[in-house]
């Protein structure tokens, strides 16, 4: 994990580190909190670098769970001890695991902003899978920042 985490972080200038485990680190019971911890503490990311993180076993449930449990840790990582303020209006969309999200989220976002609803879609990964090869590199283009996410907190409503 200490290596890890410091080559990625090296390498890629990300803005966040997700991580989540294996089958293998289920069964043995690693304890991710204490491994980024510790990463932290050795220095492979800055103290007050994002990492957060999911235990996404194979032996329970799918694929699917797996993506549940993380996007529950991400919210839960950016979300955690913060003050809720309450902004009328405004509605969170998770729309959960989708291989055909290039077309479902683009629909989703246009009929939502014909409408006039003010949302934020969680985890919108319709932007990055459909990110042309034209020579310019780009990680993970476009998408649900940071930012949005941690506003994600005051919505009226997530559905």
């Amino acid at each position: 994990m200490v290596d890890g985490l410091a080559n990625t972080y090296q390498l890629y200038d990300p803005k966040m580190i997700a991580v989540s485990t294996t089958c293998m680190a289920e069964v043995i019971g690693d304890d991710l909190h204490s491994f980024i911890q510790n990463a932290k503490d050795e220095y492979s990311v800055p103290r007050d670098f994002d990492v957060p993180f999911a235990h996404t076993p194979a032996f329970v449930g799918s694929h699917v769970d797996g993506y549940d449990n993380m996007v529950k840790g991400i919210l839960e990582h950016f979300w955690k001890g913060q003050e809720r303020t309450q902004i009328e209006g405004t509605i969170n969309i998770i729309p959960g695991f989708d291989g055909f999200c290039v077309g479902n989220n683009r629909e989703l976002k246009r009929l939502l902003d014909v409408m006039g609803v003010s949302y934020t879609l969680i985890q919108d990964a319709s932007d990055q899978f459909d990110t042309p090869s034209d020579g310019e590199y780009r990680m993970y283009d476009g998408g649900t920042n940071i930012n949005e996410v941690k506003k994600a907190l005051n919505a009226e409503a997530t559905l």
